[in-house]
């Protein structure tokens, strides 16, 4: 099952560096760092508008990599639908994830597969993101502070002027921190198996992530590429947050969970 994501895909597709130093700087970057984490926390702040993104998705090893396109959107981070292609209209996974509840449809199995709870459902279906939807709409529309939480503690700037922090709360690790309170990279303690991201935000001033580059210490890996960006005059309706599946489509649970997927979807 856990691969499940990656062999839906095989259907349609025949195709760390060493950390920086910190470094003694002058007196008035040091009082800086106030200012950027001021910064970084304020974009916990920022208003969440819909949105529609039309991403590239390269995922795998470094010596084998698939390649395929999504249309990711919502109102919210707490109600998201994501669509991956692979090949000219031909949908590979249906996803929607309403708060806790996760599920991804694969229109050519027809089979659907459920998770409810806190996890990280993308990994649990083969694609190398360690982060759930939620997760990842906040950080692809700037809302930082969300994702890595606001417990930065142990602040120094580094040579190539990124403020080191270690972070509390559940994700947990180490994050560099950029002008204008942007990060730029967040490495994983190696007790949670080693993930390292790195953020660009493209030529410019940009203010959000063109590019999300994962990998793992056992070689998985994924781009994250924002093609296209959307703001929608109005919000999506129900009906566009969400996707009929067909009556005989099996349930099948993400884990060892024995939660009945259909009725806790139905009711939604």
């Amino acid at each position: 099952m856990k691969n499940c994501f990656f062999s839906v895909l095989l259907v349609f597709l025949c195709c760390s560096c060493a950390k920086p130093s910190a470094v003694d700087v002058e007196p008035e970057k040091r009082n800086g760092t106030a200012s950027r984490l001021q910064s970084y926390l304020a974009s916990a702040e920022a208003p969440f508008e819909p949105f529609r993104l039309q991403m590239s998705l390269r995922f795998g090893t470094k010596e084998d990599t698939r390649r395929v396109s999504a249309l990711f959107w919502g109102n919210s981070a707490d109600h998201l639908r994501l669509d991956v292609t692979a090949g000219i209209g031909v949908t590979a996974a249906k996803i929607v994830e309403d708060g806790p509840l996760f599920l991804l449809y694969s229109p050519n199995e027809n089979k659907a597969w459920f998770h409810q709870g806190a996890a990280k459902p993308l990994l649990r279906v083969g694609m190398p993101i360690p982060l759930d939807l939620s997760h990842l709409a906040n950080l692809l529309n700037g809302r930082y502070a969300l994702v890595f939480g606001k417990e930065c503690g142990q602040g120094e700037f580094l040579r190539d002027d990124l403020l080191r922090c270690e972070l509390g709360g559940r994700l947990g690790g180490e994050l560099n921190i950029g002008a204008g309170g942007l990060p730029r990279l967040w490495r994983e303690k190696p007790r949670g198996g080693g993930w390292e991201m790195r953020i660009d935000y493209g030529e410019g001033k940009r203010t959000l992530p063109y590019r999300v580059t994962l990998t793992a210490e056992n070689g998985k890996r994924a781009i994250v590429l924002v093609k296209e960006r959307e703001r929608p005059s109005t919000p999506f309706t129900d009906e566009q947050l969400r996707f009929v599946l067909p009556e005989d489509t099996p349930f099948l649970p993400l884990g060892n969970h024995s939660q009945n997927g259909r009725e806790n979807w139905a009711a939604q």
